[in-house]
Formats: C-alpha cells, structure tokens, sequence
C-alpha cells in the first residue's frame, strides 16, 4: 500500500528464541532500511519463544512504531511463520530475512533495485557459505541439490533460499494458495511472474545458535519434495518395472540352464529375491504412506497458526479453503503483552 505517493516496504522477520542477535538486527536493519529512503515495516513473527525474545520485542516496539510484533501461541514452524508474515504485510514490496543476519541486510536495496527494475520475484541464491562447519554444510547443499532434482511440477532453482522479495501481487496470488503443508520456496516458484536470482554468500551466525539439525532437515526435505513431486512414486513403479524384467530373464536362463547343465543351488538366490523385494515394497509402502499422510493433513483444514497477542500489528488470517476462512485471530490474550522495559 503507497503512503503519499510512496511504496511502502515491508521486512518480515521469522524469530524463535533469538536473544542474543535481537538488539544487534534492530540496528543493523533500521541502518540498512533508513538508507534506502522508503517507508518500511519490520514485521516480527515469533514462533512461541522461551528467552527474553517477547520481551525485547515490547521494548523496541514501544519505542519504534515500525517495528511490529506477531507472537503465535506456540511453534507452528518455520514456513507457516513466514506465511503469518508476508500475509500481515502492508508494502507493495515484502521481504524476509532471518533474524541472525546470515543473509547479507546489506543486500537489500540491491533487491529493492531489480524489484522497481519490474520484477515480482528476486530470490537468493547462495554460491557460497562460510563462516559454518562442513559437516553442517554438506548436507544441507546435498539436501537443497536432491530436492531440484526430483522438482517436476516446478523447476526449482537450484540454492535458492528464502531470503526473498516479492511484490504485492504475488503476494495476494501467494494467499490463495490453501495448503496447510507448506514448502514456501517452492510455491512462490510456482507463481510464476517475473523472477530473477541474486547470488550472495551466506556466513556464519554472529551469535545464539541455529536451529537446524538433522532431524529438522530431513523433515525440510521430505516436506519440499512430496509437496512439489511425484517422481518418488514413479521411481518406484520404475523401479518394479526393472526388477519384473529382471526376474523374467532369471527365469528364461534358469530354464536354459536346465537343459544346458545343472542350475546352481537356488537357496541363496531365492533369499535374495525375496529380501530385495521385501526392502523395496517396505520402501514403496513409506513413500506411498508419506503421500496419504500429506492428503490426511490436508482433509482436516486446522489453522496454520493461532496468534497469542500483537504488537502495533493486526492479527494476519491463514488463507481460505474454498472461499472459507479456517481460522480467526483469537480474542485477547489471557495475559498482558509483555511491558516495555
């Protein structure tokens, strides 16, 4: 929305339990936001913190009113909190960036730039990453290189990232969208529009601790490639396919084996048989479990978040399934918002 003539950027800023960076990203990004003479909005969202996080957040929010607070009532993950975010957002531009700053603010105006050049998507693309261990490092490139390639409903561009401005309207067109399951990188591709990448080297934290592990980033990448892919079923039907042919010749040589010589003792190639075919039917039954599993979420349409309370900010509803909303903002909360220090 414009302000006397003006676009208004918005910065959405996903938290959880960040404390030790909270004072150091309000200077960092008020300086980089200041300089790019535009109105802005910082908006925080907080996946239920358990440090001093809301606290902080009432002080700066007392103190600067475009900053504004969104705390949901518990840790509804990373990409609902994104989607809480850019759907409370009022800018013709919407950003996000993560709390630690690992993705460059200084980077900013350059996307504002491409933004006002007319593009309604400028992604990051991370060429490189310092300043992180390569046991932590390593698996996630592999994770992000596994999830391009089994892409088929849409090409994903491979180490892209979330550190991302969209425009207004792929924002309204990113709120129609009603799945509760959410790969939000990938639905943004989606979209389509007009889109370009800009790479950047990621580094490492300059405090707190990530909360990425391997459990998280497993479960990042089995969400990103049953929401955006069916190869994992085709593989497997592929897979089946190979192995009845295989099957077939083992028997028409086994049969010619018979009249030619003896065939070899069967004990140890029917242990085979039946292991190989065991593992992969348990497989076939996982993945194909992992689908159902998608469709059982989905069929009961609970909130993709519930909002605690807020700060100079209104309270953003999830989109709507079939034109009806599936939730609203609760009432007041129970207790107080924290009180500025």
């Amino acid at each position: 929305m414009s302000l006397a003539g003006q676009q208004l950027f918005s910065l959405v800023v996903p938290v959880l339990n960040e404390e030790d960076v909270l004072d150091g990203t309000y200077a960092t990004l008020n300086e980089v936001l200041e300089s790019i003479d535009m109105p802005f909005e910082v908006i925080v969202v907080d996946n239920g913190s358990t440090d001093r996080t809301p606290e902080m957040m009432a002080t700066i929010c007392a103190g600067d009113p475009r900053w504004k607070y969104i705390r949901l009532s518990r840790n509804f993950g990373y990409q609902n909190s994104i989607t809480a975010g850019m759907l409370a957002a009022s800018g013709d531009g919407i950003m996000i960036i993560d709390a630690d700053l690992q993705d460059p603010p200084e980077l900013i105006p350059e996307f504002i730039a491409r933004w006002q050049q007319g593009y309604d998507i400028v992604y990051g693309v991370r060429e490189k990453r310092t300043g992180e261990s390569f046991l932590r490092v390593f698996p996630t490139m592999m994770a992000m290189r596994f999830i391009t390639w089994m892409s088929d409903d849409v090409k994903l561009p491979l180490n892209s990232s979330d550190f991302r401005l969209i425009s207004r309207r792929v924002r309204d067109a990113f709120a129609q969208l009603p799945e509760t399951t959410r790969y939000v990188r990938g639905m943004i591709h989606w979209l389509g529009f007009r889109q370009i990448g800009v790479p950047y080297v990621r580094r490492g934290r300059v405090g707190g601790y990530s909360k990425v592990n391997p459990i998280y980033l497993i479960g990042f990448m089995f969400n990103a490639v049953f929401n955006f892919s069916i190869k994992p079923l085709r593989l497997f039907s592929l897979t089946g396919a190979a192995i009845l042919a295989l099957t077939s010749l083992l028997a028409v040589l086994y049969v010619v084996m018979s009249f030619v010589t003896s065939p070899p003792p069967g004990i140890t190639t029917v242990l085979l048989l039946l292991l190989s075919n065991l593992g992969l039917g348990s497989l076939g039954i996982g993945v194909l479990g992992e689908y159902i599993a998608k469709i059982y979420h989905e069929t009961k349409r609970r909130p993709m978040w519930l909002v605690d309370y807020t700060l100079n900010a209104a309270s953003p509803a999830p989109p709507g399934w079939l034109g009806i909303p599936i939730a609203q903002p609760l009432g007041d909360p129970p207790l107080k918002p924290p009180a500025a220090a």
